[in-house]
């Protein structure tokens, strides 16, 4: 059986429509959401999961506590194992998102494999008082 996971306040998987960047600064703000998510990945991967609730954005935050965030982050990563490889497939800018408040958004998807698992892993970034952070966390099995 295949199981998912959803953290953060988004409650469905968002599939968004490739579109061109309009402006130079979508692409500008592309790339610091990815900055910005290296860095949260930097952290999980380090099992620091508190410290990822900390460093995520306002929207996790009303949604849970650092203890609760915590716990489901740990079980997630705890059934996935080691990570071996993540690469970056998809970054995409919206200002919009089903479910979520009005507000810049970065969509992004990354390849994962933790140990033999192959994931796919959705982080919705959001820009939080100028910062870029982290708004929602999805894994679930990659595809056939």
């Amino acid at each position: 059986m295949r199981s998912s996971l959803l953290i953060g306040g988004l409650l469905a998987f968002v599939l968004v429509v490739p579109r061109p960047l309009a402006a130079q600064s979508n692409e500008q703000a592309v790339e610091a959401a990815k900055e910005a998510a290296q860095e949260w990945f930097a952290l999980l991967d380090a099992d620091k999961y508190k410290a990822t609730w900390e460093e995520g954005a306002t929207l996790i935050k009303s949604k849970t506590t650092a203890e609760q965030w915590a716990a489901q982050i740990r079980q997630a990563h705890m059934a996935l194992d080691s990570l071996r490889s993540r690469s970056l497939v998809t970054a995409r800018y919206t200002k919009g998102i089903p479910n979520a408040p009005k507000g810049e958004y970065v969509v992004a998807q990354y390849k994962s494999i933790y140990r033999e698992k192959s994931t796919v892993e959705t982080m919705y970034m959001k820009k939080d008082d100028g910062t870029w952070r982290v708004a929602g966390y999805f894994v679930k099995p990659a595809g056939p």
